[in-house]
């Protein structure tokens, strides 16, 4: 675009600049009409009478005032051409903005897609009792690999706030590597880090925890499973609040209509 409107620029100079050229040729035809018989004739051509000079004024105005117009005409064109392109490439900034903003956008909503990934897998699993007695190594913050996990966590939280992209993916990535590492390190260890006896218990605390959080059984035995469960658990894991409020948030109404009975 930007092209095609300094060539029609350049043909409208041209133009411009023959008609000037055309205007000085008719003002100033007498005198070209005399130096061409000059020329041609072999002589001087006889000179004026000393009455009928041209002033200086009549010779600025045959002569010079046809330049000055051109001249300025060139420099109003020149100047019009000028002011357009600043436009055009304040225009290319703002765009070329517009687009670098809707870039960084973009891939902020990329990033904060994947941090959230992480965060409702970890959010899932604390919220899941059974879970957390099948994985107890997620959150238990004395195994490396769950200490990385929090300490990710905390880092893409502080990128997140502060804004730099530049932090930000790294942190994330870092992130949900340190996620893949913890809970296939707790997936496949289990309940092997415990000492035999407190593996038992988990296994029969899980098992009353079940019956607790089954919809089907009688209100009595869902009572008594989730009482004698946190009662065998109290002392080997400790739960974290969330599985907690997630248990009584289904087993309570059970609980408590079976209490008012």
């Amino acid at each position: 675009m930007a092209g095609v409107m300094r060539k029609e620029f350049g043909h409208a100079v041209a133009r411009f600049l023959a008609g000037v050229l055309a205007l000085f040729v008719l003002s100033n035809f007498g005198s070209l009409s005399g130096w061409f018989e000059d020329i041609l004739g072999g002589g001087p051509s006889p000179k004026p009478a000393a009455d009928s000079p041209k002033s200086g004024d009549d010779l600025f105005g045959s002569v010079w005032f046809p330049v000055a117009v051109a001249a300025g005409g060139i420099a109003v064109s020149f100047g019009g051409f000028g002011l357009w392109s600043a436009i055009q490439r304040r225009r290319a900034r703002k765009a070329a903005r517009r687009a670098a903003d809707t870039a960084a956008q973009e891939r902020r909503l990329a990033i904060e897609a994947e941090h959230d990934e992480v965060l409702d897998a970890y959010a899932a699993y604390l919220c899941d009792v059974l879970a957390v007695l099948d994985r107890p190594a997620l959150d238990d913050v004395t195994v490396p690999q769950t200490a990385a996990l929090l300490h990710a966590l905390d880092i893409a939280a502080d990128a997140r706030r502060g804004g730099d992209l530049n932090l930000y993916r790294p942190a994330v990535t870092e992130l949900k590597a340190a996620w893949r590492a913890a809970n296939d390190h707790a997936r496949k260890t289990g309940l092997r880090h415990l000492p035999r006896q407190e593996r038992a218990t988990v296994t029969r605390a899980r098992a009353l925890l079940e019956i607790a959080l089954d919809g089907n059984g009688g209100e009595h035995e869902r009572r008594a499973a989730y009482d004698k469960a946190r009662e065998l658990l109290d002392g080997v894991l400790t739960l974290p609040r969330q599985a907690v409020a997630a248990v009584e948030t289904r087993t309570r109404p059970a609980l408590t209509k079976d209490a008012t009975a």
